[in-house]
């Protein structure tokens, strides 16, 4: 009986399938993919832009953003110059409304430090009133987004540590006032210590000094300043490894011996590109994870930076470094 079920079963299905593929084989036609024709424009529809065409077009919206990103920061920079201006006068009121103006503009503008500064400055305006409750609101969130968000790297925290201490001694709370200025201190300091660098206003004093050689012997193949060229030898710890991820050839890794191998090879690290990185990205702009210290969206990591003693005095020294670009070639 189940013998009969089954072949039953089988002769349903199978009639089930070869009635199926029947027009394929009737008709060739069938089973040739089917490619849809491009539909052509409707009267007084326009055609659709070629590749050069839309990069034309961000363009355009990239420059009319830019555009209006400048206005609006030129605004912003006006109404905070008048709001002094009224602090200065005694006019506190007046000074107090524009500010919220102010900080309302730098929401939305593209710039993390601006959005605090201003409304730091809202806060000082509040606590020269004596409104403690509202300037400590206000000092309080700009302390704690950029602790949070930034790991402390916008020097406008001291100023937002020394504001809620003058809150705190106003409102009989002096303990609070000595603590919040020594987390204040500490965290500046310990800004890039997870990426191994323990004295952050030490190594922003060597950053800044790389910088410095670093432009000075911006579009050279070798440095050329011997001064400049001096210390940026010093700079570096031998052997010192750089590696380059490009995208179109495997990662290399080269390693300098020593300073007369760096310099020699200085155009194939310090391309024109990476200079301009180092030269305009300022300190207060770096980030770091475990990793090491980015610059610039992370087109160059420090991935390992040493404290070392130089001339008795201590100082850092980049150790490695990674490019995520293509190595230039020889």
């Amino acid at each position: 009986m189940k013998n009969l079920q089954f072949i039953q079963l089988f002769a349903a299905l199978s009639l089930v399938f070869s009635s199926s593929l029947l027009p394929t084989f009737a008709n060739p036609q069938l089973a040739k993919p089917q490619v849809a024709k491009p539909a052509k424009p409707k009267p007084g529809q326009s055609k659709a832009a070629t590749p050069a065409e839309a990069a034309a077009t961000f363009a355009e919206i990239d420059a009319d953003i830019t555009k209006q990103e400048l206005s609006k920061k030129k605004k912003h920079d006006q109404i905070c110059l008048a709001a002094q201006a009224d602090s200065n006068a005694g006019n506190f009121s007046a000074a107090e409304k524009k500010l919220l103006e102010a900080v309302d503009i730098a929401e939305t503008l593209n710039n993390n430090e601006q959005k605090l500064l201003t409304r730091t400055l809202l806060a000082e305006c509040f606590l020269k009133q004596k409104k403690y409750k509202e300037a400590e609101k206000q000092y309080k969130e700009c302390y704690d987004s950029n602790l949070q968000l930034y790991r402390g790297n916008y020097p406008v925290l001291i100023d937002d540590a020394k504001g809620l201490s003058e809150v705190y001694k106003a409102t009989n709370r002096a303990k609070d006032a000595e603590k919040i200025l020594a987390a204040a201190k500490q965290a500046r300091k310990t800004r890039y210590s997870v990426a191994g660098v323990d004295d952050g206003d030490l190594f922003a004093s060597f950053y800044q000094s790389l910088r410095e050689a670093i432009a000075a012997n911006r579009g050279s193949s070798t440095p050329s300043n011997k001064e400049s060229t001096s210390s940026l030898g010093k700079m570096f710890q031998y052997p010192l490894s750089v590696r380059w991820n490009g995208a179109l050839r495997k990662p290399t890794t080269c390693s300098y011996r020593n300073e007369k191998e760096f310099l020699a090879n200085y155009k194939i690290i310090f391309t024109p590109a990476v200079s301009k990185l180092f030269v305009e990205y300022p300190e207060k702009e770096l980030w770091c994870k475990d990793e090491g210290i980015m610059l610039g969206g992370g087109l160059v990591w420090l991935t390992n930076v040493q404290l070392v003693k130089a001339a008795g005095k201590p100082t850092y020294q980049i150790h490695a470094m990674t490019i995520n670009a293509e190595m230039p070639k020889n």
